[in-house]
Protein backbone atom coordinates (compact mmCIF):
# COMPACT_ATOMS: atom_id res chain seq x y z
CA UNK A 1 0.00 0.00 0.00
CA UNK A 2 0.98 3.01 -1.10
CA UNK A 3 0.23 6.07 1.30
CA UNK A 4 1.78 9.71 1.65
CA UNK A 5 2.89 10.66 4.94
CA UNK A 6 1.93 14.01 4.38
CA UNK A 7 1.71 17.19 6.73
CA UNK A 8 1.79 15.21 10.62
CA UNK A 9 1.11 17.29 13.71
CA UNK A 10 4.07 19.20 15.38
CA UNK A 11 4.83 19.27 18.94
CA UNK A 12 8.28 19.96 20.66
CA UNK A 13 9.02 16.28 22.91
CA UNK A 14 7.27 14.29 20.26
CA UNK A 15 7.30 13.65 16.42
CA UNK A 16 4.22 11.79 14.77
CA UNK A 17 4.65 9.13 11.90
CA UNK A 18 2.35 6.50 9.70
CA UNK A 19 3.12 3.29 10.99
CA UNK A 20 5.00 0.72 9.35
CA UNK A 21 4.91 -2.94 9.14
CA UNK A 22 8.51 -2.91 11.27
CA UNK A 23 6.08 -1.09 13.77
CA UNK A 24 4.17 -4.88 14.10
CA UNK A 25 6.37 -5.44 18.08
CA UNK A 26 5.51 -1.98 19.50
CA UNK A 27 2.01 -2.36 18.44
CA UNK A 28 1.62 -5.90 19.61
CA UNK A 29 2.85 -4.31 23.38
CA UNK A 30 0.72 -1.68 23.64
CA UNK A 31 -2.48 -3.14 22.33
CA UNK A 32 -1.81 -5.89 24.54
CA UNK A 33 -1.87 -3.96 28.14
CA UNK A 34 -4.02 -4.66 30.46
CA UNK A 35 -5.01 -0.97 30.13
CA UNK A 36 -5.86 -1.08 26.28
CA UNK A 37 -8.03 -3.82 26.74
CA UNK A 38 -9.70 -2.85 29.96
CA UNK A 39 -10.60 0.84 28.30
CA UNK A 40 -10.13 0.52 24.60
CA UNK A 41 -10.86 -2.81 23.11
CA UNK A 42 -9.13 -6.74 22.68
CA UNK A 43 -8.60 -6.93 19.39
CA UNK A 44 -7.52 -9.93 19.46
CA UNK A 45 -3.73 -8.93 18.26
CA UNK A 46 -1.48 -11.88 19.84
CA UNK A 47 1.70 -12.16 17.48
CA UNK A 48 3.80 -9.34 15.64
CA UNK A 49 2.22 -11.05 12.34
CA UNK A 50 -0.92 -10.29 13.81
CA UNK A 51 -0.02 -6.71 14.81
CA UNK A 52 1.49 -6.34 11.14
CA UNK A 53 -1.44 -7.24 9.65
CA UNK A 54 -3.57 -4.95 11.65
CA UNK A 55 -0.95 -1.79 10.68
CA UNK A 56 -1.66 -2.82 6.85
CA UNK A 57 -5.82 -3.83 7.26
CA UNK A 58 -7.01 -0.81 9.57
CA UNK A 59 -4.69 2.21 10.42
CA UNK A 60 -3.11 2.66 7.21
CA UNK A 61 -6.42 1.74 5.81
CA UNK A 62 -8.34 4.30 7.65
CA UNK A 63 -5.39 6.93 6.21
CA UNK A 64 -6.22 5.93 2.74
CA UNK A 65 -9.93 5.55 3.07
CA UNK A 66 -10.36 9.36 5.07
CA UNK A 67 -6.87 11.03 5.21
CA UNK A 68 -6.44 11.02 9.19
CA UNK A 69 -5.65 8.00 11.55
CA UNK A 70 -3.92 7.21 14.38
CA UNK A 71 -0.36 8.28 14.06
CA UNK A 72 2.10 6.11 15.58
CA UNK A 73 4.06 9.01 18.24
CA UNK A 74 7.82 8.50 18.66
CA UNK A 75 9.78 10.58 21.62
CA UNK A 76 11.96 13.09 19.62
CA UNK A 77 15.01 11.93 21.89
CA UNK A 78 15.43 9.05 21.23
CA UNK A 79 12.82 7.91 18.57
CA UNK A 80 11.40 5.17 20.59
CA UNK A 81 7.61 4.58 19.80
CA UNK A 82 5.60 5.22 23.22
CA UNK A 83 2.01 5.76 21.57
CA UNK A 84 -0.75 6.55 19.27
CA UNK A 85 -2.84 9.53 19.06
CA UNK A 86 -4.66 11.16 16.07
CA UNK A 87 -8.42 11.24 14.66
CA UNK A 88 -10.45 8.00 13.76
CA UNK A 89 -13.68 8.23 11.56
CA UNK A 90 -16.49 6.51 12.85
CA UNK A 91 -20.06 6.10 11.48
CA UNK A 92 -21.64 6.27 15.36
CA UNK A 93 -20.57 9.67 15.60
CA UNK A 94 -20.79 12.94 13.53
CA UNK A 95 -17.48 13.84 13.96
CA UNK A 96 -13.81 12.57 13.72
CA UNK A 97 -12.89 11.20 16.96
CA UNK A 98 -9.87 12.43 18.43
CA UNK A 99 -8.12 8.77 19.93
CA UNK A 100 -4.84 8.01 22.12
CA UNK A 101 -2.93 5.27 23.73
CA UNK A 102 0.37 5.33 25.10
CA UNK A 103 2.40 2.85 26.62
CA UNK A 104 2.21 2.49 30.12
CA UNK A 105 5.49 3.57 30.96
CA UNK A 106 4.89 6.75 29.12
CA UNK A 107 1.92 7.69 31.04
CA UNK A 108 2.32 10.53 34.03
CA UNK A 109 4.70 12.32 31.65
CA UNK A 110 2.47 15.08 30.02
CA UNK A 111 2.71 12.48 26.67
CA UNK A 112 -0.29 12.31 25.79
CA UNK A 113 -1.51 15.96 26.83
CA UNK A 114 1.10 17.33 24.62
CA UNK A 115 0.27 14.84 21.51
CA UNK A 116 -3.46 15.16 21.79
CA UNK A 117 -3.03 19.55 22.42
CA UNK A 118 -1.09 19.03 19.07
CA UNK A 119 -3.58 17.07 16.96
CA UNK A 120 -6.08 19.65 18.27
CA UNK A 121 -3.71 22.26 16.59
CA UNK A 122 -2.97 20.43 13.66
CA UNK A 123 -6.97 20.23 12.98
CA UNK A 124 -7.54 23.98 13.43
CA UNK A 125 -4.61 24.65 11.18
CA UNK A 126 -4.61 22.43 8.37
CA UNK A 127 -8.41 21.20 8.72
CA UNK A 128 -11.95 22.78 8.17
CA UNK A 129 -13.90 21.02 10.49
CA UNK A 130 -15.86 22.48 12.74
CA UNK A 131 -15.87 20.37 15.69
CA UNK A 132 -13.95 17.25 17.01
CA UNK A 133 -15.02 14.64 19.51
CA UNK A 134 -13.98 12.18 21.93
CA UNK A 135 -14.99 8.76 23.28
CA UNK A 136 -13.80 7.47 26.71
CA UNK A 137 -14.56 3.57 28.32
CA UNK A 138 -17.06 5.34 31.54
CA UNK A 139 -14.48 4.37 33.77
CA UNK A 140 -11.71 5.54 32.42
CA UNK A 141 -10.95 8.64 34.56
CA UNK A 142 -7.25 9.80 33.42
CA UNK A 143 -8.77 10.09 30.11
CA UNK A 144 -11.66 12.08 30.60
CA UNK A 145 -10.14 14.66 32.64
CA UNK A 146 -7.13 14.99 30.01
CA UNK A 147 -9.99 15.66 27.82
CA UNK A 148 -11.65 18.40 30.08
CA UNK A 149 -7.99 20.18 30.58
CA UNK A 150 -7.69 20.01 26.73
CA UNK A 151 -10.62 22.22 26.47
CA UNK A 152 -13.04 19.67 25.64
CA UNK A 153 -16.92 19.97 26.72
CA UNK A 154 -18.62 16.79 28.77
CA UNK A 155 -21.34 15.75 26.50
CA UNK A 156 -23.11 12.70 27.78
CA UNK A 157 -23.36 9.13 26.83
CA UNK A 158 -22.75 7.84 23.40
CA UNK A 159 -24.39 4.05 22.48
CA UNK A 160 -21.73 2.90 19.74
CA UNK A 161 -23.50 0.00 17.66
CA UNK A 162 -20.09 -0.95 16.19
CA UNK A 163 -18.93 -1.85 20.01
CA UNK A 164 -21.96 -2.82 21.23
CA UNK A 165 -21.15 -0.75 24.01
CA UNK A 166 -21.71 2.86 25.75
CA UNK A 167 -18.85 5.50 25.99
CA UNK A 168 -18.56 8.93 27.43
CA UNK A 169 -18.74 11.22 24.89
CA UNK A 170 -17.26 14.94 24.58
CA UNK A 171 -17.21 17.33 21.89
CA UNK A 172 -14.44 20.25 21.08
CA UNK A 173 -16.00 23.10 18.69
CA UNK A 174 -13.16 24.57 16.90
CA UNK A 175 -14.21 28.91 16.98
CA UNK A 176 -13.39 29.44 13.19
CA UNK A 177 -13.90 33.37 13.69
CA UNK A 178 -11.15 33.84 16.63
CA UNK A 179 -8.81 31.45 15.07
Amino acid sequence: MSLSSGPVPECSRLTFRLPKAEDASFYNTLMNEPDYHRFIADRGIRSDADAATFIGTKTLAHFTEHKVGLWLVELKETGAPIGACGLVVRDDLDAPDLGYAFLEDARGKGYAREAAGAVLDFVREKMDLPMICAITHTENERSASLLVKLGFAAKGQRYLAAYDDTSDYFEYVFDRGRD
